[in-house]
């Protein structure tokens, strides 16, 4: 069974069929900022630890897959029909509504053809700037006017992977959501430094922040009761579960397109967003964050490319061996949906293995990343298999001498560092070909 192909020229790999059996997951950012992201526009973003900096909330191995997401709804408001612009989660009949989704490297594009409607989601983040941009743009394909609405949806995340799966006595109450001018922010409450926020290049005709309201009693994100009514109801609340919902309404000419921005970032209303909402609201400032991420993988896939008999064995190296490698080098291998950020921090004989493929393309992550594997590596000489770089680098208190509920535990060393009954064999010795390896590319010592 064929689902899709991969288009070298472009440097993606193109999904034709989203009915796929299993998740295929892409990764968006480049520096601080991440999202993982399925085929559906199912996944999370986290601000640089995937279990103690979530922004957007994701329940692994359930059912149906990769819920929730980052979604864009469309709903025909003479005659209710609604659906996604990725396949999922509304999921209409594959043999009414034509989908195709392009994982790029750090972007992923989604497009839907359904009743004369053609919809398309780019999403990505910039390269110097902690915001994920939707670029979404609609268009009449028709012969007639049409009046349409289109929504935006996430859920927020209690913004610790703990707190999202447990102690709901207390993790209901520690967060709240509110509105202003355009922009619903987010506020952690046990961690006053937090905020989160969406923001868009329009101004909204309504919008949700509480979950369960725009979603609806015994409703999922598959018929949410704010799109099958074509409008969110305005809803902020302090406490419970919160979502970001900025709706639009639109009317579109035969031939017609609109092209709408959504930003989801990382700070307050006042100290982030303002700025921004005024900034992205300019489709030529998007074009230009997107341009920057094209140049900046090209430059990354200039360093090195092959020419073999084989082309599939061209398209591996020249692309997406060196994709993967990236991006375990930079979010390690603890942000994916196997590894949903339970458990995070450095395996010691991956990294110094990941390291090996991007010492020419990223040498100065490479040296970090060492530095990090020998303040790793024990006196006995052994490597500490699983361990987080942060602990040997005390991190100065936000808010000395306060007791919070969420602060991250700092264990002491003697906790990890584990014995000798506990090494894998190889550990250290991958750092000694890492290293070389660095050497070799660089001529650093």
């Amino acid at each position: 069974m064929r689902y899709g192909y991969f288009d070298d020229a472009n440097r993606e790999y193109v999904i034709e069929r989203p009915d796929v059996p299993v998740s295929w997951t892409n990764y968006l950012g480049v520096r601080d900022l991440c999202t993982v992201i399925s085929h559906n526009a199912g996944g999370y973003t986290f601000y640089k630890s995937a279990e103690h900096n979530r922004l957007t909330r994701f329940r692994p191995n359930g059912v149906p897959l990769d819920r929730p997401g980052h979604y864009v709804y469309l709903r025909d408001d003479e005659n209710g029909d609604y659906w996604s612009a990725s396949w999922q989660p509304v999921g209409k009949d594959l043999e009414q509504a034509k989908y195709e989704v392009r994982h790029g490297l750090s972007y992923s594009r989604f497009k839907c053809e359904y009743e004369g409607i053609e919809a398309e989601q780019l999403l990505f983040i910039p390269v110097d700037e902690d915001v994920e941009l939707w670029d979404v743009v609609i268009r009449n394909r028709g012969d007639r006017e049409r009046k349409l609405s289109l929504f935006s949806y996430l859920e927020w995340s209690f913004q610790h992977v703990e707190i999202d799966n447990q102690n709901l006595q207390m993790s209901l109450y520690a967060s709240g959501s509110n509105y202003a001018d355009g922009i619903v922010e987010y506020d952690f409450f046990y961690e006053p430094w937090t905020y989160h926020f969406l923001a868009s290049s329009f101004e909204p005709d309504s919008f949700d922040c509480v979950r369960d309201t725009f979603l609806g009693p015994y409703r999922t994100e598959g018929d949410p009761i704010a799109v099958e009514r074509g409008e969110c109801a305005n809803s902020t609340e302090l406490g419970g579960n919160h979502c970001g919902s900025l709706h639009k309404r639109l009317t579109l000419k035969p031939g017609e397109e609109a092209r709408l921005v959504f930003m989801l970032g990382v700070g307050s209303r006042e100290e982030t967003g303002r700025g921004i909402k005024e900034k992205y609201s300019d489709p030529g400032e998007v074009d230009r964050a997107f341009t920057g991420l094209k140049g900046f993988w090209e430059d990354k896939c200039a360093q090195l490319q092959v020419k073999t008999p084989h082309p599939g064995m061209d398209s591996m190296l020249n692309t997406w061996t060196l994709f993967q490698a990236e991006t375990c080098v930079v979010w390690s291998r603890f942000a994916s949906f196997v590894e949903v950020g339970g458990r995070t921090g450095l395996g010691y004989r991956d990294t110094a293995q990941d390291i090996m493929s991007v010492a020419h393309s990223n040498p100065q992550k490479t040296r970090q990343r060492i530095v990090e594997l020998l303040h790793g590596h024990t006196s006995k000489g052994y490597g500490l298999h699983l361990f987080e770089p942060e602990v040997f680098e005390p991190q100065e208190e936000k808010l000395p001498g306060v007791k919070l509920p969420t602060v991250v535990p700092t264990p002491s060393l003697d906790e990890i560092v584990h014995g000798l009954e506990h090494v894998c064999a190889d550990d250290a010795l991958w750092l000694v070909a890492s290293t070389c390896d660095w050497v070799m590319e660089t001529g650093e010592l």
